[in-house]
Parts: structure tokens; C-alpha cells; sequence
């Protein structure tokens, strides 16, 4: 019998950011309700796919590659939302190159060592933290005004491990494993090692 979970790539951010952003989850849910993704744990998803459980430790053998990318860092720079049917409400990251790298190599192992369609793998673009989904275009301006109020001064987060967690569907995340990346930088424009 088949067993289909939901993938999640990640990059969770280490405190004292992961904290700040679980208060701004807290904080938006005092003003605004519980809404879907408001107690979500903090992250930045990489990409997104369903695959059989059966095939998981061959899933995590192929994604050990993605460690020969060099550890980067990541701005976030503060409030920002995603309007069309998402209404989220998120901290905006721009996109780099260690993280366009990164898409390539994922797409790489996707389909040379995993033997999949590029059309079964979503690539999250761009980058962001989700401080919640909003039940529309009012809550989310509200929302949006109330914390630019706030302010979030930019801040850096060091990439230095991708979390692979993955869920039945309609269920919460149940498992997770960490891929760690290499213990140096690179400040050459190609921040990785192809796989």
C-alpha cells in the first residue's frame, strides 16, 4: 500500500531571529486571530514535493549531496505580502545567488539521481518567512500597516543546515531530518558546489 507524504526543504533561522519571528506569530494572533500558518514554526521553505515513504532513505541519500554547498547568509528585510489568492503576511529575503544555486542543484539531484519530473518538484520563490495566511485582502492591509508600525530592523541569518521534514496530507509535520553544509563561505559570486 502507498504511503504519500508531503516534503518540505527548509532552512529554519537560528535564534535570536527564530524567536523574534515566533513573537510576531503570537503577536498577530492576539491582534488578529488564529488564522492558517500563524503557528507555524519559522521558516524559509526551499522547495516542496510528495513522494512514497518507500523511497525515503534513497530521498535522503540523494539530498546528503546538497551538503557540499558552502554555508551562506541571508538578509531579511522586513514586512512585506503576498496578495493574490495567498493573503500571507511575511518577512521578505531577497533572493541570492547561493540560494538560485541552491534551486539548481535540488533540480539536479530531482531528476539525475531521483529520476523525477521537474513538473513533481516546487521550487518556493521568492524567499520569505510566513508570519501567517490572512482570510483576506482587509486583515491582510491591517495587518501589513500594523506591523510596518512596529518595524523589523534587517537582520542577517548564516545558512548553515537545510531541514527536510515531511507529513501525511492534512496532518502535521511528523519527521525531520538535517543536512548539514559545509563549515565554510565563499565570497566568490558561485557560493556552491555543483553536485
Amino acid at each position: 500500500m502507498r504511503n504519500i507524504k508531503i516534503y518540505n526543504l527548509r532552512i529554519v533561522p537560528s535564534a535570536p531571529v527564530f524567536n523574534e519571528v515566533v513573537q510576531f506569530k503570537e503577536l498577530f494572533i492576539n491582534r488578529f486571530g488564529k488564522h492558517p500558518l500563524s503557528k507555524s514554526k519559522p521558516h524559509i521553505t526551499v522547495a516542496v514535493f510528495e513522494m512514497d515513504t518507500e523511497y525515503q532513505d534513497i530521498l535522503v541519500k540523494a539530498f546528503s549531496q546538497l551538503s557540499n554547498n558552502n554555508k551562506f547568509k541571508l538578509a531579511i528585510q522586513g514586512f512585506g505580502i503576498f496578495e493574490n489568492n495567498a493573503h500571507v503576511l511575511l518577512l521578505k529575503i531577497p533572493t541570492t545567488e547561493a540560494i538560485k544555486n541552491l534551486h539548481t542543484d535540488i533540480k539536479v539531484v530531482w531528476q539525475r539521481d531521483l529520476h523525477r519530473k521537474l513538473g513533481t518538484l516546487k521550487l518556493s520563490a521568492p524567499p520569505h518567512i510566513t508570519i501567517s495566511k490572512t482570510d483576506g485582502k482587509k486583515t491582510l492591509y491591517e495587518s501589513l500597516a500594523f506591523f510596518q508600525k512596529i518595524g523589523f530592523a534587517s537582520k542577517e541569518i548564516e545558512v548553515n543546515q537545510l531541514t527536510l521534514v515531511s507529513r501525511p496530507k492534512g496532518k502535521t509535520w511528523d519527521w525531520e531530518h538535517h543536512i548539514p553544509c559545509l563549515l565554510y563561505t565563499s565570497d566568490a559570486a558561485d557560493d556552491s558546489l555543483r553536485v
